[in-house]
């Protein structure tokens, strides 16, 4: 899943023109520590119930708390880094729905159920019971948990500015 951000041209460019004078290795480095940062970032995110723009996310209906239940999305999160660029996501086949909304019919495949009460009373033992294929109609409120905002491109600038110092330093220690 990519999610599509825009920048300020500015910085950017200073931040890129910046790296462009360093070793793959060095740019590594740093975009290792960007991506750290985002992750961090976004896990920080699933605890407050807000989309990386800080905005919270709408309650769900049924109880509970928005994308936090089961945490298995916000455990799937990852960060891969190279020497040009830095990648935060999941892998979660739902991720999509969740950070977009969706409202649409959807296909549910044939599939069998485990039934452990019926007319609300718990059963002795359970039933398995086949369900047929059938269509549903999918309502989920959008409720984004990965994005570039102000604030993540604030944080991109810090530790941009921190490493080089670092490097810096370490330059006029040699």
């Amino acid at each position: 899943m990519k999610v599509q951000t825009k920048f300020n041209e500015q910085e950017l460019l200073r931040i890129r023109q910046a790296l462009d004078r360093l070793g793959s290795d060095q740019r590594k480095v740093f975009f290792r520590r960007v991506g750290s940062t985002l992750k961090t970032d976004f896990e920080m995110g699933f605890r407050r119930g807000r989309s990386p723009r800080g905005n919270p996310w709408k309650p769900v209906q049924r109880g509970g708390q928005p994308l936090r239940d089961t945490r298995r999305l916000q455990g799937s999160l990852t960060m891969r880094a190279t020497s040009d660029s830095t990648e935060v996501g999941t892998n979660v086949g739902y991720g999509p729905a969740h950070q977009d909304g969706v409202d649409k019919a959807v296909t549910v495949p044939t599939h069998t159920r485990l039934i452990n009460q019926a007319f609300g009373r718990k059963l002795k033992t359970g039933v398995y019971q086949t369900v047929k294929s059938h269509t549903r109609k999918m309502n989920i409120e959008a409720r984004p948990f990965l994005g570039i905002e102000q604030p993540q491109q604030r944080k991109i600038v810090r530790v941009f500015g921190q490493y080089m110092r670092e490097l810096g330093a370490e330059g006029n220690a040699t």
